[in-house]
């Protein structure tokens, strides 16, 4: 084993953090100016590089880079780790759903924005002079590498222009996206088949064969079982993993895994970190922390050493004139702007569109360089020919976002569009979600948990959901009996949950030294919401005592407290009073939720405060409103999302509270949902005269909506 010499590892760290110090300043020069990060991270290589650096002061560019094996191989092998994780951030963020939303149209575009640069590609690889050629005898190799480097996108670089002119859920800014997701797949696959040809020194029917085949097993290995597996995975981890970060532990392992496969089956392993970033996408359970830390490490960190590095391997000095760089330019951007204005105009679409489309598909970026860099580590391009295809992604890169904002700017909303931008504006307001949802429920409070668990199971009655029972004793709680007692308690709560759908639950102890400290630091797990019974005390607070107010003023997420009064499960008819406020929002989407899953029905009623008119139910009445109405539509529309119809009422009266009661009694009301928030200022648990009122006076179940404290309007 050759071990590094301590001059050796100075010499790389020098290297990495002049590549990464480097790369991000002009990075936020680049973001300044208004172009994509990459390029100031392209830059810095090449400003390091033998293109200036070495140029200008050969002796210290030779001190910093010198011919070491050892070294440079650290910094190659630290770069491919880079790319590994670039892929895998690149395959999490390809949203297969937007493919499927514009179908046809994003289909045709991409394989005719494929088809046409491919062909031109690969007609100039054959024509480009032998001095471009790594191997004069491997001609058709290079043709058939420059012809994936012409079809090629950079989805990152669409997503991010598109995202920065707020277009992301438009139509036209989803074709685009969804025709440039189509091309990185079929990028990836034509990259991984070329890269295997390419590392077999040979084309014949037999080698073709073996790399088509071990290609499409893969890819069907993952389809049909690994994206199960990874879910399962997932969820797993998700629900069990106590280690901190376990969520990108578990991204970045599996991504591993898959780009050794693909290394070891003769395809390149950025292909199996691509699919696995895609597998992964797929999961409910992909939290939106693990997937900022990912970004944060990826782009913030890998990315910028892996395009430094492209950079530092570029000799603008091997260039001999311009003309085949310009020529070569030329192909990439008309074979692109072509194809797809030329297919969107088939399909349909405006000319102002249609060359919004084939702009946007023209950006090639970090996607442009990986294979570059593939290509010069096959030993397939020489470094003229890869200097050249970097000036292509640098170009690419620098006139897309202009070009396409001034284009898009002018594209109107059609009706169909705005009506769907409305409904997504109106689905994002729901804070549960059964598809992927993490629920803990809270074993203790006698009976009313019982309600607590049937409410979470309904919510998670999904695959890829669970519920957690959770068991929040102290340290000093390990008596034998006590744990017997509490696993029969477990048992017959869940129960509860499997009737109420739910598939996965689970059961769990605190260990803080005390009890609210083990709720809270359970709750931290990455939850999306907590069921809790309420717990009346000796004291006649009817909620519960210092536990549960503890609980609702340092909770992070939606606390859920029920009262249950053993009427037959599911409930069938339901209230839920709404203010206008976002928590008595929070339980009318709890309750449009469970009515949607139970085939319950429900009624919502906003109570306009009027201390000189006693309770009236109605409508007409001149006292009422426009804004009265639209509180209770909002609700409304919100039921219509999910194919629902949704009673409203509107009232005025000098007491809401009585009206809410009398509604309940006339309309055999079996659950009231009560949006409530929390009051820290209080000594107990307690949300005002109102609520203290209805809780003693109704008798129906009950469920308190908290929203966090942390969430409330200051």
């Amino acid at each position: 084993m050759i071990h590094l010499s301590e001059l050796q590892v100075l010499r790389f760290l020098a290297q990495f953090t002049l590549l990464f110090v480097s790369a991000r300043m002009l990075a936020d020069l680049m973001k300044r100016l208004g172009q994509a990060t990459v390029i100031g991270e392209l830059l810095a290589g090449i400003i390091l590089g033998n293109s200036v650096l070495g140029h200008l002061a050969p002796a210290a560019y030779h001190f910093i880079f010198p011919h070491d094996p050892n070294s440079d191989h650290l910094l190659e092998a630290l770069a491919w780790i880079g790319v590994i994780m670039l892929l895998l951030y690149t395959g999490l963020e390809t949203n297969l759903d937007i493919i499927r939303d514009v179908g046809r149209t994003a289909a045709i575009v991409s394989a005719v924005g494929i088809l046409i640069p491919w062909i031109s590609g690969y007609a100039l690889g054959w024509e480009m002079p032998a001095s471009y050629l790594a191997n004069p005898n491997g001609r058709l190799i290079f043709a058939l590498f420059l012809a994936v480097a012409m079809s090629i996108s950079a989805v990152p670089v669409i997503a991010k222009i598109l995202m920065d002119m707020d277009l992301m859920r438009r139509d036209l800014g989803m074709l685009i996206l969804a025709a440039g997701i189509l091309d990185d797949t079929v990028g990836w696959l034509m990259l991984s088949v070329v890269a295997g040809l390419a590392a077999h020194g040979v084309i014949d029917l037999r080698s073709l064969g073996s790399i088509l085949l071990a290609v499409l097993a893969f890819i069907g290995f993952c389809y049909f079982v690994g994206g199960n597996l990874v879910v399962r995975i997932m969820r797993w981890v998700d629900d069990r993993a106590l280690a901190e970060h376990a969520g990108i532990s578990t991204m970045v392992g599996i991504a591993m895994v898959c780009a050794i496969i693909t290394q070891a089956i003769g395809i390149h392993a950025v292909f199996g970190a691509f699919i696995a970033g895609v597998m992964i996408g797929r999961s409910a359970r992909l939290r939106k922390s693990d997937r900022t830390e990912l970004e944060a490490t990826t782009i913030g960190v890998f990315a910028p050493v892996f395009f430094a590095y492209s950079g530092l391997k570029v000799d603008l000095f091997a260039l001999h004139g311009l003309s085949i760089p310009a020529i070569v330019l030329a192909i990439a951007v008309l074979g692109k702007l072509i194809g797809c204005t030329g297919a969107s105009l088939i399909s349909g679409l405006r000319l102002r569109e249609a060359l919004a489309v084939g702009v946007g598909m023209n950006a090639r970026g970090g996607m442009e360089i990986i294979v570059a860099l593939i290509g010069l580590s096959l030993g397939v391009l020489t470094q003229e020919m890869y200097a050249v295809i970097i000036m292509v992604a640098v170009a690419t890169s620098l006139m897309t976002p202009p070009l396409l904002g001034y284009l898009l700017s002018g594209v109107e909303q059609r009706p169909e569009e705005a009506r769907r931008l409305e409904r997504e504006k109106s689905l994002a307001r729901l804070a549960f979600s059964k598809e992927g949802a993490k629920l803990l429920v809270l074993a203790g409070g006698g009976p009313h948990a019982q309600l607590a668990t049937h409410l979470a199971a309904v919510l998670g009655n999904h695959h890829d959901a669970s519920i957690t029972i959770f068991h929040a004793a102290a340290d000093d709680d390990s008596d034998p009996e006590a744990k017997a007692r509490l696993d029969a308690h477990f048992e017959m709560l869940k129960g509860i949950a499997a009737l109420g759908g739910a598939s996965n639950i689970y059961q769990r102890f605190g260990d803080a030294d005390t009890i609210i400290k083990a709720i809270i630091k359970e709750s931290e797990r990455g939850y999306d919401a907590i069921f809790a019974g309420m717990s009346p005390t000796e004291d006649d607070y009817a909620l519960g005592g210092s536990i549960l107010r503890d609980l609702v003023l340092n909770a992070p997420i939606p606390v859920i407290i029920t009262r249950n009064v053993g009427a037959p499960l599911p409930l069938r008819r339901l209230l839920a009073p709404t203010t206008g406020t976002s928590f008595s929002r929070l339980a009318a989407t709890l309750g449009i939720l469970y009515a949607h899953a139970t085939k319950a029905s429900i009624t919502s009623i906003y109570v306009r405060e009027n201390p000189f008119v006693s309770f009236r139910n109605l409508p007409g009445l001149r006292r009422l409103r426009d804004d009265d109405f639209q509180i209770v539509r909002d609700i409304q529309q919100l039921a219509e999302h999910f194919d629902m119809k949704i009673e409203a009422q509107v009232a005025a009266g000098n007491r809401p509270e009585n009206a809410v009661l009398t509604l309940a009694q006339r309309g055999r009301i079996d659950l009231l949902l009560i949006g409530v928030a929390p009051r820290p200022s209080e000594q107990r648990l307690y949300f005002g005269p109102r609520v203290e009122h209805i809780l003693h006076h109704a008798d129906c179940a009950i469920a308190l909506v908290v929203s966090p404290l942390a969430t409330m309007p200051a």
